[in-house]
């Protein structure tokens, strides 16, 4: 709903026809050694052999790079980059000092001889060193799993898709997209006749709502959420003169029809000027047109929520339909939501006899077309939390902090969900506790979900359920990225704009946290953890 490039590994052992890449680079071999290795010195590491003092060698830098691993780490990925590098003189060297420094030695030799940094041209890579320190790093995404030799290790993720996966893969279901020719039917209503208004509702399937809602018709489906939301509390607000529901009820009272000779200015009542007076005015004739119940005795406040309750029904059914027929008309949109899950689901994951693996969807959408290819393992699951077509969907608002509230609490997607029966969320991610951490889910992805409040409750849910502080779960958060010649500012723009949502998030987050001082602390711990990453996908 809502605005790359080393190439992310999407998998140990399958590269699809299209790949991801990260924020402008390529990731080849020899950047993956480059930053592996750092900024160690060759030359150095040259000088310090011929001078024949070897024990300026084993800098406390270079002794923790080889104890680490760090060296034995690139050479996984070094296969097939070079021919040319002769390993004989640093070998002899690493030979040399063993006996001074026993255990470092056999290891530095021990990883020359290994096959895969034979054949590297050093010469080739030296130039790179220095230059990787400007360039923006490439955030694989890491497996923080403790792994046992000769025992499975079991991964799981959950991939949580919004109406931007919908969007990216061709599918016309912005709010605009929906709206636009419900709110031009309107327009062409020009008189404020009673017979005129009584033949515009028997002719559409026009709802309270399409009123309400016409001064948002670039928003995006979270906003409209929040206008849905403003309506709704202001209802309780009956002391507040200039709030939304207030000030509808007071156009409401006062019969709006012009069926005598009347004026108009700029094509409307004098009275009505202005958008939001307009706006009522419209509300007021739909009304009076649909239910004049509401308006007995001057006015029924019991009858206009229920009014409001049964647009928002009539509201959901007439955007299923409408979807239902974009979808069946959008010959590409499958194979291209088929090749964008694929993309999301194979970065990082993790294969190999020695995983178990399993993928869980929740989907924020109201399709379901990858469902057909989903496989989530023995223990994935796929939900379409909000309904999905062919049965009932839900438009509404959050319900955290609105459930005690009688006017509200019939709007919210929680109370709505409960009248539906629920769905089946209990596999979607494992849950974590303090006895044991390495329970939780591995990874969280985001792609295409405007992270909006309206969504927060759920987002808590699962960020409890791994206990996303303690945990070693990790968030990874998608945006669409272009290679296209000139694109850089809308790339930043996008980036920025995920940057921004995904610290609303966590800050929102942390403040529900008991530990506030964790709360505050969170995003920069999931920082320096590394379970913190923001990555561009690149479909073009």
């Amino acid at each position: 709903m809502v605005p790359e490039t080393p190439s992310s590994e999407i998998s140990n052992n399958e590269v699809p026809s299209k790949t991801i890449r990260i924020d402008g680079q390529s990731k080849d071999a020899d950047v993956n050694l480059i930053k592996t290795v750092g900024t160690i010195d060759m030359g150095g590491v040259k000088s310090a052999l011929d001078s024949g003092a070897p024990k300026t060698l084993i800098s406390s830098g270079l002794q923790a790079a080889i104890n680490s691993g760090a060296f034995a780490k690139a050479t996984n990925n070094m296969s097939g980059i070079a021919s040319s590098f002769n390993t004989g003189a640093l070998k002899a060297a690493s030979e040399a000092i063993s006996g001074t420094y026993g255990d470092i030695g056999k290891r530095f030799s021990s990883i020359l001889d290994d096959a895969k940094i034979k054949g590297l041209d050093i010469d080739s890579i030296t130039p790179k060193l220095a230059a990787a320190k400007y360039s923006i790093p490439d955030y694989s995404i890491p497996d923080l799993n403790y792994q046992v030799a000769g025992y499975t290790t079991y991964w799981q993720q959950l991939i949580i898709i919004g109406n931007g996966f919908d969007l990216q893969c061709g599918l016309r279901s912005k709010f605009g997209d929906f709206f636009k020719p419900r709110f031009d039917r309107i327009e062409l209503v020009t008189d404020y006749k009673a017979e005129t208004w009584s033949k515009l509702v028997e002719e559409s399937d026009l709802t309270l709502w399409d009123f309400i809602l016409e001064a948002n018709i670039d928003s995006p489906w979270c906003d409209i959420e929040g206008a849905v939301e403003r309506w709704v509390l202001s209802a309780s607000a009956s002391k507040d003169k200039d709030s939304p529901f207030s000030k509808a009820v007071e156009h409401v009272k006062v019969q709006p029809f012009m069926d005598g000779t009347y004026t108009l200015v700029n094509g409307r009542l004098k009275s009505e000027q202005d958008d939001e007076n307009h706006m009522l005015g419209n509300l007021a004739r739909y009304v009076w047109t649909v239910d004049r119940s509401v308006t007995s005795d001057g006015y029924s406040r019991d009858k206009f929520m229920t009014l409001l309750r049964v647009d928002l029904l009539r509201l959901e059914q007439a955007f299923a339909k409408y979807l239902a027929e974009e979808i069946a008309s959008n010959d590409g949109y499958v194979g291209r939501c088929k090749r964008l899950y694929e993309m999301l689901e194979r970065d990082g994951k993790k294969t190999g006899d020695d995983y178990e693996t399993s993928t869980s969807v929740l989907s924020f959408n109201y399709t379901e077309q990858m469902k057909s290819y989903f496989d989530g393992g023995e223990d994935g699951a796929f939900v379409n939390i909000h309904g999905k077509l062919g049965g009932q969907i839900i438009f509404g608002i959050d319900g955290k902090d609105c459930m005690d509230n009688p006017d509200a609490v019939s709007f919210t997607k929680t109370y709505r969900l409960m009248q539906i029966g629920g769905s089946r969320t209990d596999k979607l991610i494992n849950t974590a506790n303090s006895s044991n951490l390495q329970n939780a889910t591995d990874v969280i992805k985001f792609y295409g979900h405007s992270l909006g409040k309206a969504d927060y409750s759920y987002f808590q849910s699962i960020f409890d359920g791994v206990d996303l502080y303690e945990s070693k779960t990790v968030l990874v958060f998608y945006y669409p990225y272009s290679a296209k010649e000139g694109a850089e500012a809308n790339n930043e723009c996008w980036r920025t704009d995920i940057t921004n949502k995904v610290n609303d998030l966590l800050v929102a987050y942390g403040k529900t946290m008991d530990n506030q001082d964790h709360g505050k602390n969170l995003m920069h711990k999931l920082l320096l953890e590394g379970r913190l990453l923001i990555r561009g996908v690149q479909l073009d």
